[in-house]
C-alpha cells in the first residue's frame, strides 16, 4: 500500500485489493445522510416552535415565521460563496466552523428574551450553520465521490431532511411539551452537535483522490468534466448568462414554489372542504412520505433510465396529483391524490442534483450549485405567502393550485430544451480535474 499526504491532511493510499472493502464513498453518504438530516430538523420542527415562540416574546405568529424567512434569504445569500469556499477550503475546516455556528444557533435559540434575539440566532447563526453543513457541501461531496452511481448516493444522502421530519418533529414536540421549549431547542443544538463532531473528524473527505481512489471505486469518467469552463470561470454573472442554468430554474422552480404553495397549505384547504383534522393529516402525511420514498427511488433511477424522460414523469406525476386535488373531495381519491403528487414533487431535489453533477461536472458542481441557489430561492420563500394571499382573496386555495399546474407543465417544456451529455467510462486511474 502507498501513502502519502495530501493537501488536506489525508493519507493518499490505494488498497491492495479495494474489491474486498466497502467503497468508503458509502460513507460520506451516510454522513452527509446525517448533516441533511441536521438541516431538515430545523426546517420540519420550527413550526412546531412557532405558537411557543410567539407566547414567550408576546408578539404574533407572523413575526415569528420572519425568522424563517430571513434565515431562507441569508441561506441564498451566502450560497454563491460557501460554494466557492469549500473549492478552496479543507473540507474537515468549513464543516467545523458550521458545526461553531450551529451550536452557538441553537444554544443562543434557546436562550432568546427578545425577537431581534431570535432574528440573529436562527435567521442568521443558523443559516450560517446550514449553509456550511448542509444540502451544498453534501452534495458537492456525494458529486465527487459518485459518476456512476451518483443519483442513487444522491437519493440515499437527501432522504436525511426526510426522515428527519419524521423523527425530530415528535421528539421536539414531546420536549417542548414535557421539558419547554427553551430546553428543546438547546438539547436539540447539543444533541445533533455530538453526533456530527466526531463524523466530520472520521468520515469527511471531499474527493476521492483524497484517499487514492476514484470515484464510485473504479475510475468511472466524468462526462462533463472536459467539457467546462475552469472553475474559476464560473462567476454569477456568468451564471447568468448560461441557457443551462436558466433551464434548470425553469425546471425545478415551479416544484419548488408547489412545496410552499400547495404542500403547506393542503391541511387547511382539506378542512375547509370539510374533512376532518384527522383525515386531512392522513392525506398529507402519505404525501410526505411518498416525498421521501421518491428521493432514493428517482436517484437510483436516474442512474439507469433516461434523466429528462424521468424528470418529466416526475412533474407529470405532480401535475396528476394536483389535478385530483383540485377535482376531488373524497378522502379515498385525495389519496391517490397524494400518492402521485408527493412522489413527484419528492424526485425534485435529487433530480436537480444529478442534472448539475451531469451537466457541470464534479470540479465545478459546488460552484454551480452554490450559483443556482439565490435563482431557485424565491420559489421557495414567495410559496406559502402567495397561496396565503389567493385563500384571502378568493376565500379557496385552489387557484394557487391551478398557478402552480400552469408553471410545472411549463417546467415539462423546459425539460425538452435540456441537452445532457452522454456518460463515458475513462481508463482506470484517470484523474479528475
Amino acid at each position: 500500500m502507498v501513502s502519502a499526504p495530501s493537501k488536506d491532511g489525508y493519507s493518499l493510499s490505494t488498497p491492495s485489493d479495494p474489491s474486498r472493502s466497502v467503497f468508503f464513498g458509502w460513507s460520506i453518504v451516510g454522513f452527509t445522510f446525517m448533516t441533511q438530516f441536521t438541516v431538515g430538523g430545523m426546517f420540519y420542527t420550527y413550526g412546531v416552535l412557532q405558537k411557543p415562540l410567539s407566547e414567550a416574546l408576546e408578539v404574533d405568529r407572523f413575526a415569528v415565521s420572519l425568522a424563517f424567512s430571513l434565515q431562507t434569504l441569508v441561506v441564498a445569500v451566502l450560497s454563491p460563496w460557501v460554494g466557492k469556499l469549500i473549492l478552496r477550503t479543507p473540507i474537515r475546516k468549513v464543516l467545523a466552523f458550521g458545526l461553531a455556528a450551529l451550536l452557538l444557533g441553537f444554544v443562543g435559540f434557546g436562550q432568546v428574551r427578545h425577537l431581534w434575539h431570535l432574528y440573529l440566532a436562527f435567521g442568521l447563526l443558523l443559516a450560517v450553520a446550514s449553509t456550511l453543513i448542509g444540502p451544498l457541501p453534501s452534495n458537492a461531496m456525494i458529486a465527487n465521490w459518485f459518476v456512476k452511481r451518483r443519483g442513487t448516493a444522491l437519493g440515499i444522502s437527501q432522504l436525511g431532511i426526510s426522515i428527519s421530519g419524521a423523527v425530530m418533529v415528535p421528539i421536539v414536540s414531546w420536549l417542548v411539551e414535557t421539558q419547554g421549549w427553551r430546553w428543546a431547542v438547546t438539547s436539540m443544538g447539543l444533541g445533533l452537535s455530538a453526533v456530527l463532531i466526531p463524523l466530520v473528524w472520521k468520515v469527511a473527505v471531499f474527493r476521492p483522490e483524497d484517499k487514492g481512489l476514484l470515484p464510485d471505486g473504479q475510475g468511472v469518467a466524468d462526462s462533463a468534466d472536459g467539457r467546462i469552463e475552469p472553475v474559476s470561470a464560473w462567476t454569477f454573472a456568468r451564471a447568468l448568462r448560461d441557457r443551462r442554468i436558466w433551464l434548470l430554474v425553469a425546471i425545478v422552480g415551479p416544484s419548488f414554489f408547489g412545496v410552499g404553495a400547495v404542500l403547506l397549505a393542503l391541511h387547511a384547504h382539506f378542512t375547509d372542504m370539510g374533512l376532518s383534522a384527522a383525515q386531512a393529516s392522513s392525506v398529507v402525511a402519505l404525501a410526505t412520505l411518498m416525498a421521501a420514498l421518491a428521493k432514493p427511488l428517482f436517484g437510483v433511477l436516474a442512474d439507469v433510465l433516461n434523466q429528462r424522460l424521468l424528470m418529466a414523469a416526475a412533474l407529470a406525476s405532480q401535475i396528476v396529483g394536483l389535478s385530483l386535488i383540485v377535482m376531488l373531495a373524497n378522502p379515498a381519491g385525495l389519496m391517490v391524490a397524494a400518492f402521485f403528487y408527493g412522489l413527484g414533487y419528492g424526485a425534485g431535489m435529487p433530480m436537480w442534483t444529478v442534472f448539475i453533477g451531469t451537466l457541470f461536472g464534479r470540479a465545478a458542481f459546488a460552484r454551480v450549485m452554490g450559483l443556482m441557489t439565490p435563482l431557485t430561492t424565491p420559489f421557495t420563500l414567495f410559496g406559502f405567502p402567495f397561496a396565503s394571499l389567493v385563500f384571502d382573496a378568493t376565500g379557496s386555495y385552489q387557484a394557487a393550485f391551478v398557478t402552480v399546474i400552469v408553471g410545472i407543465v411549463l417546467s415539462i417544456g423546459a425539460v425538452g430544451l435540456l441537452r445532457l451529455p452522454e456518460v463515458s467510462v475513462a481508463r482506470a486511474g484517470a484523474p479528475a480535474r
